[in-house]
């Protein structure tokens, strides 16, 4: 339902994506895993249509697409409840409340402004947005960054969730091999410049029946002494 074909883009004739393909279908997660500066958030950028390729295509034929950024983008004269529902009109105060409570949000949290918000629960509030935007396609920008480890996997049981009933499908950038071996269908691993693809790795185990064991497994197997930072 994604289909990036022989995609380029330039910034000032400088290359940082150069003849770069991939498919999405419903219900798949994919995630781009390679180190900083090769061109993985630029991809996102391009998908959503915020950014436009020097050549090449991009067809989407996902209903509505969510972008998850690394900045939580809250708008700050807006109170955490109407963040949260500001993409989804349709929204009821109960099922944001019933959401927000999974997330360790209370009542009280929903009607503070981002500033009277922790950072971590800044993340919170744009994480809620999007999950329920209605977005059937999500583009996730180092979702998890500044969580711990038992909030990343509440968020990611929640999208796991929705991805096995093909709700919801996902490109995903992360630096974390854990996070990958967690949520993927398959992992693009990328050389350090214009998107080069360096291999993929398919993983077939359900999401529904990866655990942490699973995830050091994965890690242990397909990433040993493989290490990107932020």
């Amino acid at each position: 339902m994604l289909e990036i074909k022989n995609l380029k883009f330039e910034i000032l004739r400088d290359t940082i994506i150069r003849d770069f393909s991939l498919n999405l279908g419903l219900g798949e997660v994919k995630t781009l895993f390679g180190p900083s500066g090769c061109g993985k958030t630029t991809l996102l950028r391009l998908v959503s249509g915020l950014d436009t390729p020097k050549s090449g295509e991009i067809k989407c034929k996902f209903k509505k697409i969510g972008f998850l950024f690394q900045d939580n983008r809250l708008l700050p004269n807006l109170t955490a409840l109407q963040n949260i529902a500001i993409f989804n009109d349709k929204l009821k105060f109960d099922e944001i409340y019933e959401n927000a409570l999974k997330i360790g949000l209370e009542k009280s949290d929903l009607n503070k402004f981002p500033k009277e918000l922790s950072g971590g629960m800044q993340k919170r509030v744009a994480f809620l947005r999007l999950y329920l935007s209605g977005a059937d396609l999500v583009l996730l920008d180092e979702p998890f960054v500044a969580l711990d480890h038992d909030m990343r996997d509440i968020l990611i049981n929640l999208l796991v969730q929705k991805i096995a009933k093909n709700e919801l499908s996902a490109l995903l950038v992360t630096h974390d091999r854990f996070e990958a071996a967690r949520l993927s269908h398959e992992i693009i691993e990328l050389e350090a410049k214009f998107m080069n693809i360096k291999r993929t790795i398919t993983l077939n185990e359900p999401l529904l029946k990866r655990d942490a064991r699973y995830e050091e497994m994965i890690v242990a197997k397909e990433f040993k002494g493989i290490v990107y930072y932020e």
